[in-house]
């Protein structure tokens, strides 16, 4: 059983949305004088969430060739940035540079979302129509 491509996107939309609000929390939290939620800038990672929801727009406009290779190019990026850079640090520095546990978990949790979505998008794993 595959997924359908409209709901696919919708799952990686919602991805974006929920990395942009991450990182705007973030920024929030900073500029009421408190430490960022993690070790991202939160204005460099709501412009990696951003860029990535352009990265989007070939799968919904049927251009499906290229929406796989950004999917692709997405794995090494968000891969590495959002899943092995946070689990890496983790486990070398702890919590430093986050501002929680809870905090970490997210940040990683999120992106293993994205990054089992775009697995799904780059390899194809998908039906074209719902």
């Amino acid at each position: 059983m595959r997924i359908g491509l409209e709901s696919l996107l919708l799952m990686q939309l919602a991805y974006c949305v929920v990395g942009v609000a991450y990182n705007v929390l973030s920024y929030f939290v900073v500029a009421q004088g408190g430490a960022q939620l993690s070790t991202t800038p939160p204005v460099l990672g709501g412009i990696a969430m951003f860029t990535y929801g352009l990265f989007l727009i070939p799968g919904f406009v049927g251009k499906f060739n290229i929406y796989r290779i950004l999917m692709g190019i997405s794995i090494l990026f968000y891969g590495f940035g959002g899943i092995y850079k946070h689990l890496s640090l983790y486990f070398a520095t702890g919590l430093e540079g986050y501002h929680s546990f809870l905090s970490w978990l997210l940040a990683w949790t999120i992106n293993v979302f994205g990054l089992v979505l775009n697995v799904i998008a780059a390899a194809g794993l998908y039906k074209k129509q719902d």
